[in-house]
């Protein structure tokens, strides 16, 4: 994706240009820590990003949400709007094409230009519909329709039959226990949706429900 994709005004298109930063990282690169303050807010031109919390004391973490092409972070603009340190991390799921934009400019920008303020107030509704779902699944979802739910969300997200994850990385996504995602996967290992692999999952009849 380029900055004419994105439809937006040509002199906010300059202004990106002449202010902003393009970089292509690789894979599992931290982009935000919690605790630490954004001093820029990655756009995605090309790639995934992960945006998840973590627990230290119970050695888990919970999924929020994914960034894709054309769009941005929610947390990240929450804590450059209240100048506070960010409350999640964010990493890249794959290797990556961002331009980072100083947190400085963003809120200047809202106020210069429409259809900047309207990408910023689209992102919030957006994530804001992702985060409630995260909250539904956790509180009323069983464990077992949240895995199978995932794996059916990474054929989509990704195109791909081979989910290359390993069993205690799976449940970190999810929020839960090693054991309890092992015992998941085998029952639908002998039910033929998977079929289980060293460190991937290679995902055979699996449909959505």
């Amino acid at each position: 994706m380029t900055l004419n994709q994105l439809d937006l005004e040509k002199e906010l298109i300059e202004e990106l240009q002449n202010n902003c930063q393009t970089i292509v990282v690789d894979e599992q690169v931290v982009l935000a820590e919690s605790g630490k303050y954004m001093k820029m807010i990655p756009l995605v031109l090309s790639g995934l990003i992960r945006v998840f919390r973590n627990d230290y004391d119970l050695d888990r973490e919970i999924l929020l949400y994914y960034i894709p092409e054309g769009q941005t972070c929610m947390m990240s603009l929450v804590a450059s709007f209240a100048q506070m340190k960010s409350q999640v991390h964010a990493i890249t799921e794959k290797k990556s094409e961002l331009l980072l934009i100083p947190t400085s400019k963003v809120r200047e920008w809202q106020i210069k230009y429409s259809k900047w303020n309207q990408f910023i107030i689209n992102t919030f509704l957006g994530r804001y519909t992702e985060l409630l779902n995260t909250i539904n699944d956790l509180s009323f979802k069983h464990i077992d329709e949240r895995v199978y739910n995932y794996l059916v969300q990474y054929r989509h997200r990704y195109g791909e039959d081979r989910v290359k994850l390993t069993h205690q990385k799976l449940a970190n996504e999810l929020g839960t226990t090693r054991v309890v995602i092992s015992r998941i996967l085998k029952d639908l290992e002998k039910q033929g949706q998977i079929k289980l692999m060293r460190g991937e999952i290679q995902l055979t009849q699996l449909l959505a429900k």
